[in-house]
């Protein structure tokens, strides 16, 4: 089998399975609903959103606009539900206020960008920019969150952590594919697409594990109280 016909074939596969990545954690949220936190409960109801826009997509193929709208919904949704995680997380009250104008500003922007600045645009690269800088931001607010209240646990028991660590490193991931590489490859390069899609599902993959595993650890303390 050429090269290129193995990415494709391998592409073709991980966007299949990405719904069975997705339910991995979901699961595991769910079985372990009563140990969780208010923000991990939070992520959960996100994740589910999430499946049910990638259920939709797989079990009813929609038109190139239909699927460009679910798509650009499914940023906006999953920016709110992430975002949402951090108000809870975040300690000071300024901090979760800056959260709340943030996500704010985010859906206004993200309503401009589609009926106005990328309007027929198959990937909306300003909202994907965006989503990104918030979401990195937010996460990177949180480690010197945790840097300064030097907590006594091993980081890697602290669910919050994990999924912080997912989230920096999907999104500052895949910003760079979605924003640099994807609009200089052509509408007519298949392995292109095909690599591009790869990549960003291998770090979905991480994401989804890191996720898994502090639904896993929910039950141990976290190193930080939170903000109910």
């Amino acid at each position: 089998m050429p090269a290129s016909s193995w990415v494709i074939w391998a592409a073709e596969r991980m966007e299949q399975s990405t719904l069975l990545l997705l339910l991995f954690p979901l699961i595991i949220a769910i079985v372990r609903w009563g140990l969780l936190p208010r923000p991990l409960r939070v992520l959960t109801v996100g994740l589910a959103c999430m499946a049910l826009f990638i259920a939709v997509l797989a079990v009813h193929p929609l038109s190139e606009t239909g699927e460009s709208i679910l798509w650009h919904s499914y940023t906006v949704v999953q920016t709110l539900f992430l975002g949402s995680v951090y108000y809870y997380v975040f300690l000071l009250r300024w901090q979760r206020l800056a959260v709340v104008a943030a996500l704010a500003f985010f859906l206004v922007f993200a309503l401009l960008d589609w009926f106005w600045l990328e309007r027929n645009q198959p990937v909306h690269a300003y909202t994907h920019t965006l989503q990104s800088t918030l979401l990195l931001s937010f996460g990177i607010l949180y480690f010197y969150q945790l840097a300064r209240h030097m907590p006594a646990i091993r980081l890697e028991n602290d669910p919050f952590f994990l999924v912080t660590s997912g989230i920096v490193m999907y999104f500052s991931g895949t910003v760079l594919l979605y924003v640099f590489v994807l609009p200089l490859v052509a509408a007519t390069d298949a392995l292109g697409q095909h690599i591009v899609s790869l990549l960003v599902s291998g770090v979905a993959v991480l994401q989804y594990s890191l996720f898994a595993l502090a639904f896993y650890r929910a039950s141990r303390p976290s190193s930080l109280l939170l903000h109910e």
